[in-house]
């Protein structure tokens, strides 16, 4: 295997562990973002339920006025039972009372229903408050925990990236530079592969046999035609 070879590998080896790095990196985000959306997702939930029950409450406050002014017409229809002289008044107060009644049976009813609905609204509150609580903690434990991550892989990264710099000087200029845009340009992970028999490591495109055989007897690397790699011959 040529020298250049060898160094040309090398740095390739370097930017694979480089690559990982940075995938460790970017696989951090993801936790934290799901996170981010479970909260919204809550506070969104809270912000309806606590809209209806402003909206029950505004029904179970007109409703208790309405109550109290129709209790207060019985009273004072039976107040005027009370003072009536003939069958005409009195069978007249009576039905007003009758209605009276079956309007206050009626809101009673309603108001029943609204405060269990109010009930349960306030239950389904307390619970979504208790979730925005334990996802606020998580959250904050995991920032923590991801930040401590974040500075033990980008003290790796410098350390990787500063070996890759070192290696990237035994590569000549025009080779690092053909194997950098083949790397940027297809945004590769590697750009450097083995022959595989007759054909590219890579896209497994047979290569003539006068290139193979060049290959072969001086160590070139070789660029593949059909998938733009560079190629060497192994051993």
């Amino acid at each position: 295997m040529s020298t250049d070879l060898e160094s040309l590998l090398a740095l390739q080896a370097d930017d694979v562990v480089i690559h990982g790095l940075q995938e460790r990196l970017a696989a951090l985000e993801p936790r934290i973002k799901e996170l981010d959306v479970r909260k919204q997702r809550t506070l969104d939930a809270i912000a309806r339920t606590t809209t209806a029950v402003g909206a029950e409450e505004k029904k179970q406050a007109w409703l208790r006025d309405k109550l109290a002014e129709h209790k207060q017409l019985i009273e004072r229809n039976q107040a005027q039972m009370d003072a009536v002289t003939n069958m005409k008044q009195a069978t007249a107060a009576v039905a007003q009372m009758e209605q009276a009644r079956k309007i206050v049976a009626g809101e009673e009813s309603d108001l029943l229903a609204i405060n269990r609905r109010l009930e349960e609204l306030r239950g389904v509150l307390a619970n979504q408050n208790n979730e925005l609580a334990g996802v606020g903690a998580e959250q904050e434990a995991a920032r923590a925990e991801v930040a401590g991550q974040r500075v033990e892989i980008n003290a790796e990264l410098d350390v990787a990236k500063a070996k890759r710099g070192q290696a990237a000087t035994h590569v000549p200029d025009g080779l690092r530079a053909k194997y950098d845009r083949i790397r940027s340009g297809k945004k590769r992970t590697e750009a450097v592969f083995a022959m595989s028999g007759m054909s590219c490591g890579n896209c497994d495109t047979a290569i003539p046999m006068q290139r193979r055989h060049v290959m072969n007897n001086t160590g070139a690397i070789d660029l593949c035609e059909a998938c733009g790699v560079l190629m060497y011959f192994p051993g």
